[in-house]
């Protein structure tokens, strides 16, 4: 990439951190999207309100789905960018600046999405497949993430699932009140959340065992009653985040984790519900697709190496991985680069250009 693309990427970069959106929310960084699009390339630009995409059609039998998500992370002060999308998206722009003019004997589409830090982004953007009449047979589709303490610019590659899979799981015990004199005459769900706090984990440990992968029921929090000292507690919420590194594993923690409650909550005859938000399903990644990716790093001389356990957060580019052949892979942001999710973290300038140019040579291998 020239010096005058690397500074216009470095500054577009600069531009989508100061305009850091929460989840649903985006609506100025996609105006920026559009605006810069516009501005600097030929690509057709589709705006489906929420997310968008830009087209280089070469009219060929074969397309390759380009994915970068662009909100950012809610923190007391406001939406900050410390995962690091503000630098994704940037590299997807770079990639739009490269395709002007080129041929490579298949159409581009590159994919701005939303909301990947809650993973309702991805499941709204599997629209784009049915759109464009997108198929297993003529799509492939990458993404990628950039990872901290990894050397700058190296590719991280992995068999297998690359992401694990999670969601949170909400769960309602509710009994019945009465007065903190005679809490034999109520149904107090204290004791029965405690007991699940305590029973998830460890069902999700025999779950890891059984299937050989890392399982996990992390509480995140549990409030039963109010602060009033003369009411028994009757309502209790208990927060739980299952996550797991294999699909049949997490299937089963969630099975095993629905048991439980209706098990506690009936011994103690308590009522219950069990609700389910932020599923996030693992990232498999395809392999051929990744073989394709090896290859090209061999055949450009690329730095790469593969990972030898996935990542235990989520990512939702798994749901893609449903419907088209998919590859997810890291880019190392530098030994010195803050954790993601820190208040330290900042995505490297020098990133963006390298991604970029990493997309390109992977388009035209």
């Amino acid at each position: 990439m020239d010096e005058t693309k690397t500074r216009l990427l470095v500054e577009a970069r600069h531009a989508l951190c100061g305009l850091a959106e929460r989840s649903g929310a985006e609506r100025r960084t996609q105006a920026f999207i559009q605006e810069f699009l516009r501005a600097h390339t030929v690509l057709a630009v589709v705006d489906r309100g929420t997310w968008l995409y830009a087209k280089h059609d070469e009219g060929a039998a074969q397309t390759v789905v380009v994915r970068a998500d662009h909100d950012a992370v809610p923190t007391e002060d406001g939406a900050r960018h410390l995962c690091g999308h503000d630098g994704h998206t940037a590299s997807l722009l770079g990639l739009a600046c490269l395709l002007e003019g080129k041929r490579l004997g298949k159409n581009v589409i590159l994919l701005f999405q939303h909301a990947e830090e809650t993973g309702f982004g991805a499941p709204d953007c599997c629209e784009l497949f049915s759109l464009e009449g997108l198929t297993p047979e003529n799509t492939r589709m990458i993404g990628c993430h950039n990872i901290p303490g990894e050397p700058l610019g190296t590719v991280l590659l992995r068999r297998g699932t690359f992401a694990c899979a999670s969601c949170g799981v909400e769960i309602r015990l509710t009994g019945r009140p009465t007065h903190a004199a005679y809490p034999e005459n109520g149904l107090n769900p204290t004791g029965a959340a405690a007991r699940l706090a305590l029973r998830l984990p460890l069902l999700a440990a025999e779950i890891g065992r059984k299937h050989d992968c890392m399982a996990l029921a992390t509480i995140v929090g549990m409030r039963t009653g109010e602060r009033a000292f003369g009411v028994a507690a009757s309502d209790g919420k208990l927060w739980v985040t299952v996550r797991a590194e294999k699909a049949a594993a997490f299937d089963e923690l969630n099975e095993l984790t629905d048991r439980a409650v209706r098990e506690t909550a009936e011994a103690e005859g308590l009522e219950y519900s069990v609700a389910r938000t932020e599923v996030f399903p693992a990232t498999e990644n395809d392999e051929a697709l990744l073989n394709r990716l090896e290859a090209c790093c061999v055949r450009y001389g690329l730095p790469y190496k593969y990972l030898d356990v996935p990542f235990r957060w989520s990512e939702d580019f798994g749901w893609y991985g449903k419907h088209v052949p998919a590859c997810f892979f890291g880019v190392g942001a530098g030994p010195d680069t803050a954790p993601l999710h820190t208040a330290g973290y900042a995505y490297p300038d020098e990133l963006a250009p390298i991604t970029a140019e990493l997309f390109l040579r992977f388009l035209d291998a």
